[in-house]
């Protein structure tokens, strides 16, 4: 999402906002003194912007692991500079794992959070556990949901042509925190009823499931994409009938928001952060998370009904348009820029 913003600095500027963004992190495979370097240099940046008088507030985004680590120094150095800043979670259990560390971490997690003049997060569920748990004041939490730049600005929908074939997508890391298992369960299921579907998976993989889907005879139903960017990704939505995405958590999902844009319909998991953007039975149908059985009813459901495709699809690219805009966010986060300064 830091990368969205960043590629639409025009759009900060259109309203009053000058920003400057710095990277903390190098490519996750680099050598450790490489990642060393990177946080430094970051660190260099942060304070040569403070003592040019160019630093008015600092956005800082975390999700856990080494990112969270990083951030809570930035954290401190703002604490200690007096600078005020805003902490985003990118997250969707951020929460919850904060909860379950040790008391250690959690007192510097927790001086991080407390420090920030807002802390922003991606759903109503996150923001409900943040409150409930104490972990933040409700005067002090802000949510605003992702939002992405169009990519059919310029260009309608593609008109999608009825085939025998129904060809459903995948974006994202192929795992079980995703659900795959589960889909090629569904798909199983739905193939061993006479279904003909053609599923691809893109992403990069913490599974390796090509000798699974080989020996369930699934190999002409569900192939494997690998990670797809620019012009392929964008071929692959225009090329889809349908999106999938049977996680068992998410923050806000990216991936999901392009489909939408794209106008397509999605088949998805009741869970939170996906049910702040799919409203069931409206933009796309949603299941429980872990339920191959159901989640195999919902795809069969829009394979078999062109016309309840179209229209989840037409509903999804609206409710996109209307909320999830990289515009809207970028509005909301310059909103909570001048609401921390005071400004306007």
């Amino acid at each position: 999402m830091l990368r969205v913003m960043s590629e639409n600095v025009n759009l900060y500027k259109d309203g009053g906002v000058n920003v400057n963004f710095i990277g903390s992190a190098s490519n996750g495979e680099d050598h450790i003194v490489r990642k060393i370097f990177y946080f430094l240099r970051a660190i260099f940046l942060l304070l040569r912007e403070f003592f040019k008088s160019n630093v008015d507030v600092v956005h800082i985004h975390s999700a856990l692991k080494g990112s969270l680590s990083r951030k809570i120094v930035f954290s401190f150095i703002c604490l200690i500079l007096r600078i005020p800043y805003i902490f985003h979670v990118h997250n969707g259990r951020f929460f919850e794992r904060y909860l379950s560390e040790n008391s250690v971490r959690r007192f510097f997690i927790r001086r991080a959070l407390s420090g920030a003049k807002r802390v922003v997060v991606l759903s109503q569920h996150m923001r409900n556990i943040a409150i409930d748990s104490g972990t933040v004041r409700s005067d002090q939490c802000a949510l605003v949901f992702n939002g992405i730049a169009d990519p059919l600005s310029e260009s309608p929908p593609r008109i999608r042509t009825l085939n025998d074939t129904t060809k459903l997508v995948f974006m994202g890391l192929i795992s079980v925190e995703k659900g795959i298992p589960v889909l090629l369960d569904a798909v199983e299921f739905l193939t061993n009823q006479g279904e003909i579907l053609d599923v691809c998976l893109y992403g990069e993989k913490d599974l390796d499931l090509e000798g699974e889907v080989a020996s369930r005879n699934l190999g002409k139903s569900v192939t494997f994409g690998g990670w797809i960017g620019g012009d392929d990704k964008q071929f692959a939505f225009e090329h889809a009938d349908i999106f999938v995405l049977p996680s068992r958590s998410e923050g806000f999902s990216v991936a999901l928001l392009e489909a939408m844009a794209y106008g397509l319909p999605i088949v998805s998991t009741s869970i939170p952060g996906v049910v702040d953007a799919i409203r069931n039975g409206v933009d796309g149908l949603l299941v429980p998370a872990d339920n191959a059985s159901a989640l195999a009813h919902a795809i069969r459901k829009l394979t078999r009904n062109s016309s309840l495709r179209a229209r989840f699809g037409n509903a999804a690219r609206h409710r996109y348009l209307n909320n999830f805009s990289v515009h809207k966010m970028i509005r909301e986060v310059s909103l909570i820029y001048f609401d921390v300064l005071n400004v306007g």
